[in-house]
């Protein structure tokens, strides 16, 4: 799993890919800091709230069955929301050990059991 400074470069990149301020889309609380914002977007893009997050490079047997969990994922910018007026695909990795967590992002992606 990405430690919390990769998280947040994660974030950072992701943010610049919208048109809308950054305040403007992100969830509405106090933080302790604008790191814990960053965070926040992060548990929030792995989670799909800003669209399915799809793992670009898991393995799968004949069956469906997941061989190698992913360490490359991918959500869509919409055009609406984009700062060039075209869709994007944000795409970033997760690194690390193994934890189960890229497992559960692309098992739900993959389904849409959001």
């Amino acid at each position: 799993m990405n430690n919390d400074s990769q998280k947040i470069v994660i974030a950072k990149n992701f943010a610049k890919l919208h048109e809308a301020p950054f305040a403007l889309w992100t969830p509405d609380k106090d933080y302790l800091s604008e790191d814990d914002r960053y965070l926040t977007v992060y548990d929030n893009l792995i989670m799909g709230v800003y669209g399915d997050c799809y793992g670009v490079n898991a393995e799968y047997d004949e069956a469906g069955d997941l061989i190698n969990e992913a360490t490359e994922f991918e959500v869509e910018v919409d055009q609406f929301e984009s700062t060039n007026d075209h869709n994007a695909m944000f795409c970033f990795e997760i690194t690390s050990e193994v934890t189960g967590a890229s497992k559960f992002i692309e098992d739900h992606g993959r389904h849409g059991n959001w």
